[in-house]
């Protein structure tokens, strides 16, 4: 069955498959679900990524199936949070800051930590990535994966610095 899409945020950039399935297709509401499935297809694969690239699951010293499926369904929460960064990164760049998915702490947190204003989703996600690591020359990109990973793992640290310090008694 051929695929194609009819309005795509680009024109330049239309997707059009072929999708050959086992099912069944003798009418159009039938192709329609076949298609409908396929299409989750890239969630799917960018949320391995995610977990494999980014989190290095396969490197994860985990001595049974059990273990790793408990370290792969919590990993599961970051990598969903991380591809939501990227894919409003990709779809709307110049969104306000608060568009970018992150609770209010943590986005003073990035501000105050970047030392920028940061407006929009874009400068966000760019934040997030410098503190993982990237240097955001015009050269560089965007931050992949492990780049955010890295990120994401230092703003939660903050976060927990920021929430634990209230509870700190005076030293001296």
């Amino acid at each position: 069955m051929r695929v194609w899409e009819v309005a795509a945020p680009d024109a330049e950039d239309k997707l059009e498959w072929l999708l050959w399935c086992d099912a069944e297709v003798v009418a159009c509401a039938q192709a329609r679900e076949c298609a409908l499935h396929y299409s989750t297809r890239w969630v799917i694969e960018e949320s391995h990524t995610a977990i494999k690239t980014g989190l290095g699951a396969e490197r994860w010293p985990l001595a049974s199936a059990a273990r790793l499926c408990a370290a792969v369904a919590i990993m599961r929460v970051v990598a969903l949070r991380l591809r939501e960064l990227r894919e409003r990164l990709r779809r709307h760049p110049e969104a306000e800051a608060a568009q970018a998915g992150f609770r209010p702490l943590e986005l003073e947190i990035v501000r105050q930590k970047s030392g920028r204003t940061l407006r929009t989703v874009r400068e966000v996600a760019l934040a997030i990535g410098r503190l993982g690591g990237h240097r955001n020359r015009t050269r560089d990109g965007l931050p992949g994966w492990q780049t955010l990973w890295h990120g994401m793992n230092t703003l939660h640290a903050l976060v927990e610095g920021v929430l634990s310090a209230p509870r700190l008694h005076s030293f001296g």
